[in-house]
């Protein structure tokens, strides 16, 4: 019992701080009693609009749609019922993240006494359908003459700029562009403490989409709020018809996005072209950033806020909230005292991100308990050799480097052709962004595994006789070959401390409606589409991290060990990173270095608008996410001195984040 001890306390004071932080970031969530917060489900007609019913499976064997079911998350100011209505504003999304990425725009409008209902758009969070529910086109906007084609989730994305209340020779084949937002207003219209006179609407990203598609459909709308929006062109719809009320633009000044530049390699200036002065703020003249045009009694306020910051950290922007709250609580004569920069969301976003870290920390004491367990002994072995160093300082070294330069020059190449155009069975392969992480990871992989093999078998591995026990692959007992009674011991171990992982998330999604993230998607219950698409994703994930993050990494080029543990750990973790995520920073510096100049972002410069985009923008995401993962797989690989634990540990978790959080087709 006393080598239980420290795991056990150290297990306990994870699972403490990992409760007593959603606990308190639920109260913040609540503002400290002031707003009733709830989730759920509405069903609205699919497809709407009169297309035909039943036309979209949503995987192999499935039952055609019929309804669409959109999740959602209701704040609500306290004071609110059918006697005492409040005005209120619909939120919506952005692309791969859900209605919980919309939480400081929920809690900061309903502490201001307007009721904020976020969805899950289609193919997000708990919505169905896909995003294949938006419909596509076959002309990009910016090329109309031009028929495009390939897989169906391609078209999807190169017509996200097209709307549905676009001239019908532009929006053939689009069925809702709103990706649900229409039923979500309609819903939202309908609570009977809610003033349907007084309502708004927001969107971040893909959501401003969604956004003008619901305000053409509502002309009652009294404001919206595009968080990094692409304005539109007159003589794309019956500008005569459609009026949109009061609209502000929150505009990132490193957006990621041109379509959301205007096509323009930088924003400044563009307060000076006609479409922006004109046809969107209703002017004769150039305007000014940060000042409002027209009124709100009318209609006609207009106003662009630029915000120092890039495309997807605007949801959380403190400079865009504060313009974000002034806009809802003029247009929607809200009454409150709060100033417009008086914010607490962030403080919920900590103690959520401190409640996923003290989770994730909580699987390296539960694996020493596990280890105790007579079945599960034998994923502990003893240290190797003496001198662990399986290559020479200036082979190392070379190593290093290649991996380095390989993963940064084909990131942004393998990424976008796997999100678009690899042609897999898109009913099944469904994660859109998956498949490109999957190709881009699996090519790491392929070409990790060839070059170690060689090593292993006629390089210097096979000089030095390096077995498959120096490369963390076998056991004590037979170093030279596969032992797969341990991979599965190993496999199960993973899946125990993965799902003791799960039960927080569980049990924070049941107790506090939280799951766990920091701004963006996590980790967070899976429905049972969802945990299909994890089934069929881990098995690359568990091949890159077994072969690159895993035999390679820890066995072939690791290091040796520094006079304590916890400088051991430190290195060989800060090795990791800089081994397995090198080539993606580079790829960063790539990026951002001449967009801070105010030349453009770099991927569109050197590789062309094509590569830049989503994954440019995803590498803020996954730099951390994988650099908290290699924490835990360097610690286990070091008391385990094998690499399966760990490598399928990291697998699960990172296959988990994928279908949990990202767009479905």
């Amino acid at each position: 019992m006393k080598e239980l001890a420290k795991p056990l306390a150290a297990l306990g004071i994870c699972v403490a701080v990992t409760f007593l932080a959603a606990g308190f970031a639920a109260l913040v969530q609540t503002g400290f009693g002031a707003i009733r917060v709830s989730s759920g489900f509405f069903e609205a007609p699919w497809p709407p609009e009169g297309e035909t019913p039943g036309t979209l499976p949503v995987g192999p064997g499935a039952k055609p749609i019929t309804a669409a079911r959109i999740g959602y998350k209701l704040y609500v100011p306290a004071g609110a019922d059918a006697a005492h209505p409040v005005p209120a504003v619909l939120v919506m999304h952005g692309y791969q993240n859900d209605r919980e990425t919309s939480a400081a725009y929920g809690i900061e409008l309903a502490r201001r006494g307007i009721a904020a209902l976020s969805v899950d758009l289609y193919g997000h969070g708990y919505t169905e359908p896909g995003m294949r529910g938006r419909g596509w086109g076959s002309r990009k906007l910016t090329n109309l003459n031009k028929t495009i084609s390939g897989p169906r989730r391609f078209l999807v994305m190169m017509t996200f700029s097209v709307l549905d209340f676009f001239r019908p020779d532009i929006s053939a084949g689009l069925v809702d562009s709103s990706m649900g937002g229409k039923a979500a207003y309609q819903y939202l219209a309908r609570l009977p403490f809610v003033d349907s006179s007084r309502i708004g609407i927001t969107g971040h990203s893909m959501g401003t989409w969604a956004a003008w598609s619901v305000g053409a459909a509502f002309p009652g709308h009294r404001a919206i709020a595009l968080q990094c929006g692409e304005l539109l062109v007159p003589e794309y719809y019956d500008s005569a018809r459609y009026h949109f009320n009061n609209v502000l633009l929150i505009q990132a000044r490193w957006d990621e996005f041109d379509y959301f530049r205007d096509f323009k390699p930088n924003v400044l200036g563009l307060e000076q072209t006609p479409l922006r002065y004109h046809d969107f703020m209703g002017m004769d003249v150039p305007v000014e950033w940060d000042r409002t045009y027209g009124t709100f009694d009318d209609g006609s306020a207009r106003r662009m806020e630029l915000i120092q910051n890039n495309h997807r950290l605007t949801t959380h922007d403190s400079h865009a909230l504060t313009a974000a709250m002034y806009w809802f609580t003029g247009a929607l004569g809200a009454q409150t005292a709060l100033a417009d920069s008086d914010h607490i969301y962030m403080i919920k976003e900590t103690l959520v991100l401190v409640a996923m870290l003290a989770a994730l920390l909580s699987t390296l004491p539960g694996f020493l308990i596990l280890a105790r367990i007579k079945f599960f002994s034998s994923l502990i072995q003893p240290p190797e050799r003496e001198d662990p160093r399986l290559l020479s300082p200036k082979s190392r070294r070379v190593t290093v480097l290649i991996s380095i330069l390989l993963s940064g020059l084909t990131f942004p190449f393998l990424c976008q052709l796997g999100h678009g155009l690899i042609p897999v069975p898109e009913d099944l392969f469904r994660m859109t962004v998956g498949n490109g992480f999957i190709t881009w990871l699996t090519f790491l992989m392929l070409a990790s595994l060839f070059m170690l093999m060689y090593w292993y078998k006629k390089g210097e591995g096979r000089k030095m006789g390096v077995s498959l026990r120096d490369l963390g692959l076998a056991g004590k007992d037979e170093p030279g070959r596969i032992d797969w009674p341990l991979i599965g011991k190993s496999a199960l171990a993973a899946f125990i401390l993965a799902g003791m992982m799960y039960l927080f998330v569980a049990a924070s999604s049941g107790l506090f409606q939280l799951d766990f993230r920091f701004i963006w998607p996590f980790f967070k219950p899976l429905n049972a589409g969802r945990f299909g698409q994890f089934l069929v994703y881990l098995p690359f994930y568990a091949a890159f991290f077994t072969v690159s993050a895993g035999a390679k990494l820890y066995g072939q080029i690791r290091l040796p060990e520094f006079k304590t543990p916890a400088a051991t750990q430190l290195a060989w973790w800060g090795y990791s990173v800089l081994v397995m995520l090198g080539g993606v920073f580079l790829i960063v510096l790539v990026e951002y270095i001449p967009f801070f100049l105010g030349l453009g972002p770099g991927a569109d410069l050197l590789f062309s608008p094509l590569f830049g985009g989503p994954f440019m923008s995803v590498m803020i995401l996954l730099i951390p996410q994988f650099a908290a993962f290699f924490f835990l797989s360097t610690w286990l690989y070091r008391r385990s001195s094998l690499v399966w634990t760990g490598s399928f540990l990291t697998a699960i978790l990172a296959s988990w984040v994928l279908c949990g959080g990202s767009a479905m087709f």
